[in-house]
């Protein structure tokens, strides 16, 4: 007799090679079914597409491996023969879904084989290489996929075995057989094809067949476990829309049921009808019920289907554009409607933005913000083919702002300007286009059509850009040479700020104001290279003043009878480290805001001067003599961990300087034999390693090195045998090279403390 419930295959009324070729998987439900000899059953094969969509117009070619067991017809309907165990296929051009059939009843004897059905002649047995991916060369390894089978009682999977050679890649298809350890558990056929018997944790091994000793293994675990409908409840659909649903089991990562061990039914076909596969069409407006029960289980689902929505009311109504300032909102409101122009408020409406980045948009709010200065288009869709509005949108410039409002270049050299649009609450939103560029100032620093500043003369300039709608910024331009010293040169013994370029070392430019005769010294530029901190006396004592590169603006920021020195910038451009004797006359290292605000002491042991800080401001190397020599040390920004770097009684350490790259390079001075000698080294702060890059030929008393590294300014006691009272003169020499070429100098000029641009 026929068993009730799975009865036949799906309809092949479209048996094209076009659909077969689509078909990702074929499934056969029940995967394993027991009739005794005589008896027929019916199986239901279904074909999948790569997204788990069900194909009904395919072919469905059934076959059996041993027809003396078991056959099959071309509606998927068995019959059992004679005692045993058969494996009913179901194929689609290349893919396959098998079922195992046991067959009992019988006399002890195989029955004698029936005629075979009409049709082309079934395969003879299970392709031995199903599954397996092409490859080439002999197997090293096998492995199994998936690599843990999880499945509810009565349930199946299939497993493929995987070879693999010994860097990873396939190799050539293997025969395997297979093993159930736990057959109360889960069988296994030839197939690789699992089904779950009881509950428990088994494993299936598959060996390769032809020697070699390759298996491999997989856990089975069987369990009871609470299936759900993926999709969730309530489901919303418009007439005609199809959808798939899915049966997933929570507590197992979320694996998708075999859905042809399930069943739907739906409460209303006018509203809803389900297919065997999970397939939902929405047949008519209204509300229905669908359950899906199989594997000693049932849910339900709520699908409500809204009426058919023939056209959309929106607000603002289309124009040619809509314009929507930089930060700014708009609102935008769409309702669904039918040909009677009843609301259908359950009807789903789509919003799109063709480019976000120039704007979002709020479904929930229908609030629309604008990102970016541009254009772009707002889409909303209604529940049906055509049902589309779109709005033209136009973002208008907000404020635009400069990332880095102030910034030093020298002569010939370029550095291109970055501008972000910023709300009014100054939230950077994004990199700002479309802008116009202007010099105030083009024989100090023009500018390009991309915000590219390239200077022309020492000095200053103001650079404009202008967003669409006219909102501008702007940033400030110091042109300044690469190399900034203290001289003598005016005639006075008080020294002065100059520059310098290394192309023309004759070519000294003041920078101080010609009124300002006091002495000033020890310039260090600021990270943009904007500002030049140094020490001026001009106010009656050694304190720390911030200047502008061009001269200008000038603001003394420390204040106290005991002088400061050596001001180093910290890589924010916002603070100065220096030392300074003010506590108990000892030199100490202390920190402070550009604008005189925040004096923090850093240091409070021995003597400590000559702070430099590193490139990412984290560290800050000084010279201390608390070992009763003079070393460098080190320690964090805010004066903790301080640690010794230089450990060398026989020399003296001094003038610690960063490198761009973070390396830290130094003054040392030793004996050799019975001269006194100078040298700079470099050092590698993770590993101590040091390189000297200067001779021992020239008495240094101190000297500045270019951010790469490829330039050195060294201050040379010019008569080194006299040490009383020095001549002191600043030569630039390449760190390749060991000619160093005097700064020239006039009459009795002396020049000290020289400094490089960033």
């Amino acid at each position: 007799m026929i068993k009730r419930g799975f009865i036949a295959a799906l309809a092949f009324c479209i048996p094209g090679s076009a659909a077969a070729q689509n078909v990702a998987e074929v499934q056969v439900a029940p995967p394993s079914v027991t009739i005794r000899v005589g008896e027929r059953s019916g199986l239901l094969a279904t074909a999948f597409d790569r997204i788990g969509n069900v194909i009904p117009t395919v072919r469905i070619i059934w076959s059996s491996n041993n027809i003396n067991v078991a056959k099959v017809d071309n509606t998927g309907t068995v019959t059992g023969v004679g005692n045993g165990v058969a494996i009913i296929e179901a194929r689609v051009g290349a893919r396959r879904g098998q079922a195992a059939v046991q067959v009992t009843g019988g006399s002890g004897g195989a029955a004698p084989p029936a005629a075979p059905p009409p049709g082309p002649p079934p395969p003879a047995g299970p392709d031995p290489f199903g599954g397996q991916p092409p490859g080439s060369g002999p197997a090293a390894a096998l492995r199994l996929e998936p690599g843990v089978v999880y499945l509810l009682p009565s349930e199946n999977s299939r497993v493929s075995p995987r070879a693999l050679r010994e860097d990873g890649s396939p190799a050539a298809p293997v025969i395997v057989t297979w093993t159930s350890l736990r057959p109360d558990v889960a069988s296994v056929d030839q197939s690789g094809n699992v089904v779950a018997l009881s509950p428990g944790q088994g494993t299936i091994q598959a060996t390769a067949s032809g020697g070699g000793g390759l298996t491999a293994t997989a856990p089975v675990v069987v369990q009871q476990a609470e299936f759900t409908v993926r999709e969730g409840s309530p489901l919303m659909l418009s007439p005609g829309e199809l959808d798939t649903l899915h049966v997933i089991v929570a507590t197992q990562n979320n694996r998708t049921v075999n859905p042809l061990v399930l069943q739907w039914a739906s409460s209303d076909q006018s509203v809803a009808r389900v297919s065997l596969a999970g397939v939902v069409t929405a047949a008519g407006p209204g509300k229905a019920i669908l359950t899906v029960s199989g594997l000693l289980q049932s849910k339900s689902i709520n699908v409500s289907v809204h009426p058919v929505v023939t056209k959309l009311s929106v607000r603002p109504k289309i124009s040619d554009e809509v314009q929507v300032p930089l930060t700014g909102t708009a609102k935008f409101e769409a309702q669904a409607l039918t040909s009677e122009n009843a609301p259908v408020p359950e009807a789903p409406l789509r919003w799109t933005v063709t480019d976000p980045g120039i704007a979002s948009f709020d479904p929930q709010t229908g609030t629309l913000t604008g990102r970016a200065v541009g254009k772009t288009q707002l889409t909303v869709r209604g529940p049906g083919v055509g049902l589309a509005v779109a709005w033209n949108i136009s973002v208008i410039a907000g404020f635009p702002r400069f990332a880095q409002p102030r910034v030093g270049i020298g002569i010939n050299q370029r550095r291109t300007l970055r501008a972000n649009y910023a709300d009014e609450q100054g939230n950077v939103l994004g990199p700002a286009s479309n802008l116009t560029w202007s010099s105030d100032n083009p024989q100090i620093a023009s500018v390009g059509e991309d915000g590219t500043v390239a200077g022309a003369g020492y000095g200053h300039a103001k650079i404009t850009a202008t967003a669409p709608g006219g909102k501008t910024t702007t940033a400030d331009v110091y042109v300044v040479g690469e190399i900034v010293v203290a001289s003598s040169r005016a005639g006075t013994n008080k020294f002065q700020l100059y520059a310098v370029e290394r192309s023309n070392l004759a070519q000294l430019t003041k920078l101080t104001p010609a009124a300002d005769t006091a002495s000033a010294s020890d310039p260090a530029f600021s990270p943009d290279g904007s500002r030049i901190a140094f020490v001026s006396q001009r106010d009656g004592n050694a304190e720390i003043y911030v200047m502008n590169a061009d001269g200008t603006g000038t603001t003394r920021i420390t204040n106290d009878p005991q002088p400061d020195g050596r001001p180093c910038f910290m890589p924010d451009g916002q603070s100065v480290v220096f030392h300074s004797s003010r506590t108990a006359g000892k030199q100490q290292i202390w920190a402070v805001n550009v604008d005189g605000t925040g004096l923090t002491q850093l240091t409070r042991d021995s003597v400590n001067s000559s702070p430099a800080v590193s490139p990412d401001g984290q560290t800050i190397a000084y010279v201390s003599t608390r070992n009763k020599d003079g070393d460098i040390w080190l320690m964090n920004r805010d004066g903790t961990n301080q640690r010794q770097f230089t450990r060398s009684p026989q020399q003296r350490e001094a003038e610690p300087r960063f490198l761009r790259d973070g390396t830290l390079v130094y003054l040392v001075e030793r004996r050799e034999g019975n001269r006194t000698v100078q040298q700079v080294i470099r050092a590698d702060l993770a590993t101590g390693a040091t390189t000297a890059i200067t001779g021992t030929d020239l008495a240094i008393a101190s000297f500045a090195v270019s951010p790469s590294g490829d330039l050195l300014a060294l201050v040379v006691n010019a008569e080194p045998q006299n040490r009383r009272n020095p001549t002191y003169r600043v030569y630039v020499q390449p760190v390749s090279s060991a000619t160093p070429v005097p700064l020239p100098t006039v009459g009795l000029e002396q020049m000290i403390t020289p400094a490089f641009r960033p």
